[in-house]
């Protein structure tokens, strides 16, 4: 059988229905404060790695690449230094066959007198 409702029974039961939904509230704010600090502190270590991991890779590179450029520098140089001693033999040998060429130009220079003189001295007075 049913009982009749005590409408001062039935309004307790709101208010502590009302607390008890407010208090549950209360903690699950709570509980999801908690765990947003927690998640927000796991994130900043995890941010802190991997700016490390970041950095460390960015230095690793940055070495990595003076050694590379240290090494081309390197050749670089040697090549240089190659092309610096092959343009030196090769002035060399540029001054060498001016001398020749003035060498060359003076006896033919002497051969032609010699020929004018030849050539004068044959025809002569007439």
């Amino acid at each position: 059988m049913l009982r009749p409702v005590d409408s001062s029974n039935l309004e307790r039961v709101g208010v502590d229905l009302r607390k008890e939904i407010r208090a549950t509230g209360e903690q699950i704010c709570a509980e999801l404060r908690q765990e947003i600090r927690k998640s927000a502190a796991e994130t900043r270590l995890q941010m802190e790695q991997f700016e490390s991991r970041i950095l460390a890779s960015v230095d690793a590179s940055a070495a990595e690449t003076r050694r590379y450029i240290s090494i081309v520098a390197g050749g670089l140089k040697s090549d240089i230094k190659a092309v610096a001693e092959g343009l030196g033999a090769l002035d060399e040998k540029v001054e060498r066959f001016r001398g020749e060429v003035r060498d060359d130009f003076g006896r033919v220079d002497r051969r032609l007198l010699h020929l004018e003189v030849r050539v004068i001295g044959r025809s002569g007075p007439a």
